[in-house]
C-alpha cells in the first residue's frame, strides 16, 4: 500500500511539474512580448523627441539678428567686440570655451545655433576643436563678452561641398562666451 501511494504522489508531482511547465511555456513569451512593446514604445518615444529638437529651426541669439553680406568680401577674419567682457581669464588655443552661438553664410540663413525652441543653451567646446576661425578668432575672449566673427571659406568649411552638409563659404558667427577654462 506504501508504495501505491508513493507511486500516486510521484505521479501527482510529475503532472503538477508538467502543469507548471507548460503554463510557464505559454505565459512566459506572452510577458516577454509585452516587455518588448513597452521597450519599443519607449525607444519609439525618444526618437520622436529626437527628431523634434533636430527639426526646430535654429534662431538667433537674442538682440542679434542674421543678415546676408557680400561673400567676396570676406578674405581675412574679422572679429569684433559686440559687449566688453567681464571675466579676467582669456582663452588660449587650447582652451575650453563654453558658449551660446549662432552662426549664417552669406544670404543671411541661419545654419547652426545653440538657441532652439526659444531657449539657448551654452555648449562647451574645445577652441583646439573647433575651425580655425573659432580657435584664432575666440583666442583671447572672456566670460562675458560677445564676440561677432567673420571668418573666410578657408578658416571656415570651405569653399567647396563635400557632401557633408556643411555650408560652404564664408560664416559669420555671434558668439556669447559665458565661461573660459
Amino acid at each position: 500500500m506504501a508504495t501505491r501511494t508513493g507511486q500516486r504522489v510521484g505521479i501527482w508531482i510529475i503532472a503538477g511539474v508538467m502543469l507548471f511547465g507548460t503554463l510557464g511555456a505559454f505565459f512566459l513569451p506572452i510577458l516577454m512580448n509585452d516587455n518588448a512593446n513597452k521597450e519599443a514604445e519607449e525607444l519609439q518615444a525618444l526618437q520622436e523627441q529626437l527628431e523634434q529638437q533636430q527639426t526646430q529651426a535654429a534662431e538667433p541669439l537674442d538682440g542679434y539678428s542674421a543678415e546676408s553680406f557680400d561673400a567676396n568680401a570676406v578674405t581675412e577674419l574679422k572679429v569684433e567686440t559686440l559687449k566688453e567682457p567681464s571675466g579676467e581669464t582669456a582663452a588660449t588655443p587650447s582652451s575650453t570655451v563654453t558658449a551660446n552661438y549662432f552662426g549664417w553664410t552669406s544670404d543671411g540663413q541661419i545654419f547652426d545655433s545653440s538657441k532652439k525652441g526659444g531657449t539657448a543653451t551654452p555648449v562647451p567646446f574645445g577652441l583646439d576643436q573647433v575651425i580655425p576661425g573659432w580657435t584664432e578668432g575666440l583666442t583671447g575672449a572672456k566670460t562675458g563678452g560677445v564676440y561677432k566673427l567673420t571668418i573666410p571659406a578657408d578658416k571656415a568649411y570651405g569653399s567647396t561641398d563635400d557632401g557633408s552638409g556643411r555650408p560652404v563659404g564664408p560664416l559669420v558667427f555671434i558668439v556669447e562666451v559665458t565661461n573660459v577654462e
